[in-house]
């Protein structure tokens, strides 16, 4: 009896070990009060990693299909990791490698139904004719434990070895997108979180961020503020949202878009084409920033500072920076890279990855307009905005942010009533750009230094030398000039485009990180700051 208790007694050991070291731990979203956004549990080491593409009769229906399913198992334990790239992207294992995760591929994408067949509780079909009923399985799916189904599907899935019942099938409920929506607010809205509202376009954006908005519940939509009906339905959702709130995913069009947003005090966080946020949301929240390397001396010369746009957009810092950051000739001239400081939420491991394999020349500063993409010109609440620039200096103090480039439609300067905010209420800015291309300089307060791009966003190397030759025009060499050249990613800019066009110019220029430019800017016109 003796030894067979004591068999017994081991087998319950072992059983616990390979509970706690084999099996991964479930856990829960965590989003307190005062965070931008939600931390996910920690991802399990070993992922499970599939690759969706469009390239079937059915791929759209697949993709649909798991990125649900990636939200249904994620939410509670990350385990599935997913390749979506295109040219823009950075490879099927590059972010795996660098967050120290390794990764299984299994042969048939399908075996992971099997796999997580007893968390998921069934499937909600939505409507072909009825395409935004996609958005609205979407935002229903973490409370049913449901799988986004296609009809084209329904056979399959319903059928043995997977064996799943239809939750509730969408087909012929609705007539018209409106009325999809305007059920979403009706009836559901009323009990999801109010702290975020994410836009997806349902016939784009298949899978992406997605998984995100099924693993969290949030209610999803595609409503155009330029369309009548559409835009008075969108008032509704954004007028009854929580002070500090964030729009997640992207707009029909960029600009009625975000200005809509911002007059009710809402940032965008631009993220509709990440693909793995549930994953990258429950990495380590440790992020060590290096200090800022000494500056310059001033002299009589033209310093002039590159920015890389878009990095506010979550789904550039993922996809197409992680890929420029590769580039050989990074580290070889002083450049700013624009990032979001919801990164520290979103994808704080990939933010610590950039800050520990930055060099000396990589200068992390924020994108648009703070800790979302936002026209502070347009917000109609002071203290609103007051809110948004002491979180965004919460945030970048964080991060180690200390420049923000802010955009008040895409060639708008800033107001000096909103410069003024910034400059009361984030004390640790060294400085901001503006878009009113070639606007100069502005002194908020006496204390905070606004500097208008010449050029805001240029898209060849050649548009970069003739901006910064027009900004030096009638310089006499008896007192230094700042110029800040502002380039976007998407037309192959890249750390070779600034190293190229650095080795243009004279020995009168100096090529400065932006974070430098604004130091130098400030010991020329005697405003103190704080390196550190």
């Amino acid at each position: 009896m003796r030894k067979l208790t004591n068999m017994l007694g081991i087998k319950a050991v072992c059983f616990l070990l390979f509970y706690l070291f084999v099996t991964p731990c479930m856990g829960q979203i965590k989003w307190p009060h005062g965070q931008l956004l939600p931390s996910f549990p920690a991802p399990a080491r070993v992922q499970d990693l599939i690759t969706l593409r469009q390239n079937s009769p059915y791929s759209s229906a697949e993709m649909y299909l798991f990125a649900s399913l990636k939200g249904v198992v994620n939410r509670t334990k990350p385990r599935i990791f997913s390749y979506e790239g295109d040219a823009f992207a950075e490879g099927p294992h590059t972010w795996l490698q660098s967050l120290g995760l390794s990764w299984s591929e299994p042969a048939d994408k399908w075996d992971l139904i099997i796999k997580y067949r007893s968390e998921i509780s069934g499937l909600i079909v939505y409507d072909p004719a009825q395409e935004h009923t996609i958005n609205l399985a979407t935002a229903l799916a973490k409370s049913k434990g449901a799988l986004i189904a296609s009809p084209l599907l329904l056979s399959k899935l319903t059928a043995p070895p997977y064996n799943l019942p239809v939750l509730l099938d969408l087909q012929g409920k609705f007539s018209s997108k409106l009325e999809v929506y305007q059920s979403l607010y009706d009836i559901y809205w009323p009990h999801l979180d109010h702290r975020l509202l994410i836009g997806l376009n349902p016939n784009a954006h298949k899978a992406a961020l997605r998984e995100y908005a099924v693993a969290l519940g949030s209610a999803v939509i595609w409503l155009d503020p330029e369309v009548p009906g559409e835009s008075e339905l969108l008032n509704k959702f954004l007028s009854s949202m929580s002070p500090g709130s964030i729009f997640m995913g992207w707009w029909p069009q960029e600009g009625p878009g975000v200005e809509r947003a911002s007059r009710y005090g809402i940032a965008t966080v631009a993220s509709d084409w990440c693909s793995n946020l549930t994953v990258h949301s429950g990495t380590s929240r440790i992020v060590k920033i290096k200090p800022i390397p000494p500056k310059p001396a001033l002299k009589n010369k033209i310093y002039v500072a590159f920015i890389l746009s878009d990095g506010d957009n979550l789904q550039f810092t993922e996809h197409l920076m992680r890929k420029l950051w590769n580039n050989p000739d990074r580290g070889a001239v002083p450049m700013g890279w624009t990032v979001s400081p919801a990164m520290l939420d979103a994808m704080p491991g990939a933010f610590n990855y950039y800050w520990q394999t930055s060099t000396s020349n990589d200068n992390l500063i924020s994108g648009p307009s703070g800790y979302g993409y936002t026209y502070p010109n347009t917000w109609s609440d002071e203290n609103l905005l007051k809110q948004f620039v002491s979180k965004t200096e919460e945030y970048n103090h964080r991060a180690g942010l200390r420049v923000i480039t802010i955009w008040n439609t895409i060639v708008g300067g800033i107001n000096l009533n909103v410069g003024k905010i910034y400059a009361s209420q984030a004390k640790l800015l060294l400085g901001v750009t503006a878009q009113n291309t070639g606007g100069g300089l502005t002194i908020y307060n006496d204390s905070l230094p606004g500097m208008a791009l010449s050029c805001n966003y240029c898209t060849t190397e050649q548009a970069m030398k003739d901006h910064i030759a027009r900004a030096a025009a009638g310089w006499n060499k008896t007192s230094p000039r700042f110029i800040i050249i502002q380039a976007q990613p998407w037309t192959n800019i890249s750390p070779t485009s600034f190293k190229n066009v650095a080795s243009s110019l004279t020995e009168d220029y100096v090529i400065v990180r932006p974070d430098h430019l604004f130091q130098l800017i400030r010991e020329e016109k005697g405003i103190s700051f704080n390196p550190k």
